[in-house]
């Protein structure tokens, strides 16, 4: 029987990659030393770089380019910076780890999380939020659990997805009944081993049941609501969804409460807006996707 510790047996799953490990430890210090934390990320070139042409793209839209960590720090700002790093760091790992599976497969996975970051951060940017990319982060990892479990038995995870199509059903539905539990408990359970910020294990945890959750709602709603846009774009992962009405769903109303100002909108040309936004999500997976 498939338990969640038995996940841990993946040998990705298993550690984070070192420079996250230590950018984590490294920014829970009270007298944090940013030479330090970029010093930590330049030990690995390739991710470097990638961090700077992310930066530097049109996600980020700096006036003046960043050509170092140091600066990019400066420009940011450390915590924000930290996250970027964190995000593209397990992201960038997992992505080209994940190679040896169905590969159409995975390219459809890792559109539509890439997508979700991306428009999840637009969305705390119209509405006027700062959460420190942890929107970002949350985008690019809230169906992380999906990975886990396509990792541990691809042929399994495939009768999930013919379930949401054949009978249906929404996608946690289809995972409880083929392995015991869903994608969110998956995510969550990871999170909580890597020691993620507690806000990206509740997003990771309860994205998709945004009434269960107690603490980081508003955050969970920005990125369900991209989750569900990025599903409807075109950018979907068998969720199981056919057509949404997005002023019914939870994260639209959590919105609505927290930013009153959402009320007026006409949310047809709000949405409209988010989908140009949307377009740069190739732009942040192509520089991803380069070893």
């Amino acid at each position: 029987m498939l338990t969640l510790e038995k996940l841990l047996d993946i040998p990705e799953v298993a550690t984070l990659p070192t420079v996250t490990t230590k950018i984590l430890q490294e920014i829970e210090d009270n007298n944090v030393d940013i030479r330090k934390v970029a010093h930590t990320i330049e030990t690995d070139a390739p991710l470097t770089a990638k961090v700077l042409k992310v930066a530097n793209s049109a996600i980020y839209g700096l006036r003046t380019p960043v050509s170092n960590i140091v600066q990019a720090i400066i420009t940011i700002g450390l915590n924000r910076l930290a996250n970027i790093v964190i995000g593209i760091s397990i992201f960038s790992r997992f992505m080209l780890r994940s190679q040896e599976y169905a590969k159409q497969l995975m390219e459809k996975f890792w559109w539509h999380s890439a997508s979700t970051g991306v428009v999840s951060k637009s969305l705390a940017n119209k509405i006027g939020r700062n959460y420190k990319e942890m929107e970002f982060i949350g985008g690019l990892l809230h169906d992380f659990g999906k990975l886990i479990l396509m990792q541990y038995r691809l042929s399994d995870y495939v009768k999930a997805i013919e379930l949401t199509t054949t009978e249906g059903i929404l996608d946690v539905e289809a995972e409880k009944k083929i392995f015991g539990f869903d994608h969110l408990e998956v995510g969550s359970f990871i999170a909580k081993k890597w020691k993620l910020p507690n806000a990206i294990v509740n997003v990771m945890g309860y994205h998709s049941k945004l009434n269960f959750l107690k603490e980081d709602v508003e955050l969970a709603a920005v990125i369900r609501f991209s989750d569900l846009l990025c599903e409807m774009w075109g950018a979907d992962f068998f969720e199981g969804y056919k057509i949404v009405n997005f002023e019914e769903q939870p994260s639209w109303k959590i919105l609505v409460e927290c930013v009153p100002s959402l009320k007026d909108l006409d949310l047809e040309k709000f949405t409209f807006e988010l989908e140009e936004d949307f377009k740069k999500s190739s732009e942040f997976l192509k520089i991803i996707s380069s070893v």
